[in-house]
């Protein structure tokens, strides 16, 4: 019943993309039970990982091209012999990103990995021995790691109380030490493209409402949401409903992204054949986002991608342009989880997604 659920799922992705929708189209409808769906979507996130490994054998091989084939190779663990293949079967990445990843052999096993699922506690409605109680209770996994608010779990959390009673949220733990870096930095934080709130919840969290804090998202519809997330945390941030004029000690722009330094949860990012328009949206937000930055304050750049076009060619794009500089980030804590790269840094906590960060100071 399960594998051919999941070759259901395969077959609707290898025509139309986007794993996470398919899975999304699929599942709820499939009359089964949580730990079914659970494992399905396992399977589904292997054959996705392995898709440019497998679609090499399957033509050497001369073997079907069929969804049933890639579930079948998925079931029998044939990436295990990946070391036999050249590098971009190996990581089962496109050529591209092979070739970033080619100086990068850590980065390119680690993006293979199965992550954990993270949470980030709301220490505005609970404590982290609470959250491992309530899901001891629920027997499920709970471990503390490297930051303050989060524990590392599995998927099937995400079905807890814990998350119901909005007592912690799904996210990684870097994304947490952006939220974490931006709140040690500034006093007034203004969270320039908030999405639906993950990293303004962290922050207010983190700070326990103690630092003012406003968030802005372009999209109406992701606003809304941003807004009832943080009714729902006991999340004191000011929503604003455009861009206000008033200026911050820290700005953050979480850019969108590629998103190859989460491929560990979205595969598909593995394939990517270039950085597309993202590099002009990144700048082009850079130069929107310094507007609300306080003379002598700090725009802090992250994107959760490695990609040199979004990551260090953006900033020096940038400063090209800007009379920012580049602030070094040291005597900070943490600072043992950022590895310097050019124009900024990429986190390391050792169970999170590849973020780089660039944190840059406008004179006073």
């Amino acid at each position: 019943m399960e594998e051919k659920v999941a070759a259901h799922v395969i077959t609707k992705y290898l025509k139309k993309g986007n794993m996470a929708r398919c899975l999304r189209d699929i599942l709820p409808s499939a009359n089964l039970s949580r730990k079914q769906r659970e494992d399905i979507a396992d399977l589904v996130h292997t054959v996705v990982r392995w898709k440019h490994l497998f679609e090499h054998i399957i033509e050497i091989q001369g073997l079907a091209s069929s969804a049933e084939t890639y579930v079948k190779l998925g079931m029998d663990g044939t990436q295990a012999d990946a070391a036999l293949y050249p590098f971009e079967y190996r990581y089962s990445c496109s050529p591209y990103v092979a070739g970033i990843l080619k100086d990068h052999g850590d980065w390119a096993e680690y993006l293979n990995e199965t992550p954990p699922t993270t949470l980030c506690v709301n220490f505005n409605k609970t404590t982290t021995d609470e959250v491992i109680s309530m899901l001891q209770q629920e027997s499920l996994a709970a471990e503390r790691s490297v930051l303050q608010t989060a524990l590392l779990t599995t998927s099937i959390s995400k079905y807890s109380k814990v998350i119901q009673e909005r007592y912690a949220h799904v996210q990684d733990e870097n994304s947490q030490l952006v939220s974490f870096l931006a709140s040690f930095l500034g006093n007034t934080l203004f969270d320039f493209c908030a999405g639906s709130g993950g990293k303004s919840l962290s922050i207010a969290s983190m700070t326990k409402n103690k630092k003012k804090l406003h968030a802005y998202e372009i999209n109406a519809t992701k606003r809304t949401i941003l807004k009832q997330r943080c009714s729902e945390y006991n999340a004191n941030v000011i929503v604003e409903e455009s861009l206000p004029k008033r200026k911050f000690d820290l700005v953050l722009v979480d850019a969108p992204c590629t998103g190859l330094g989460a491929a560990r949860r979205n595969p598909e990012a593995k394939y990517i054949d270039g950085a597309g328009n993202f590099p002009q949206t990144q700048v082009s937000l850079l130069k929107q986002a310094e507007a609300n930055v306080k003379p002598g304050g700090l725009l802090f750049y992250a994107v959760c991608t490695i990609t040199p076009e979004e990551t260090s060619n953006v900033i020096e794009e940038f400063l090209n342009e800007n009379s920012f500089s580049l602030l070094q980030l040291e005597d900070i804590p943490y600072n043992k989880y950022l590895l310097k790269n050019a124009n900024g840094f990429v986190t390391g906590l050792p169970r999170g997604d590849l973020f780089f960060i660039s944190v840059l100071k406008q004179p006073l």
